[in-house]
């Protein structure tokens, strides 16, 4: 996936720093028109500019040269579990659902260094400004596919 160049100082090089420094590590969502009955479930009008999943997420240095901090280069699908829609912190709606092979992932990070601020990792895909009432039950199946990771530092739009 090519990164926008903008505000951030690694911008150019997101697959190329090395050192010690905060990380975000995530997948983008490939079939995004997936998402379209979700995002009518929630009140939402537009489709998010680049509808994602947060792997990880550490405002902490981590060493980038670490094998566990290497970006998979793989695709993956996956069937969400128990999907829902959730209010976030930021006051936006977030599709949240079960995935064990982004928790393992996740684990795997955590395990290596990454320290993660909120609480229990919950896969998650923001879709928009939240509305005053969420439904109460999210019809979605999936499968959603996820393209290869990349890793930013949190400052990067």
């Amino acid at each position: 996936m090519e990164q926008k160049t903008g505000h951030c100082p690694f911008a150019a090089q997101h697959d190329t720093i090395t050192g010690h420094h905060p990380i975000r590590i995530g997948r983008s969502v490939m079939n995004r028109e997936i998402l379209r009955p979700v995002l009518r479930q929630a009140g939402v009008s537009e489709m998010p500019f680049d509808p994602h999943v947060l792997v990880a997420s550490c405002p902490c240095p981590v060493d980038w040269d670490a094998a566990a901090f290497a970006p998979e280069h793989n695709r993956i699908a996956i069937s969400p579990r128990k999907p829902r829609l959730v209010r976030t912190p930021e006051d936006t709606v977030a599709l949240a659902f079960d995935a064990d092979e982004l928790s393992a992932r996740w684990k795997t990070l955590t395990e290596a260094g990454a320290h993660w601020t909120g609480p229990a990792y919950v896969p998650q895909i923001v879709l928009g400004p939240a509305p005053d009432d969420l439904p109460e039950t999210c019809f979605f199946s999936g499968p959603i596919l996820f393209g290869p990771e990349w890793r930013k530092t949190p400052d990067c739009a």
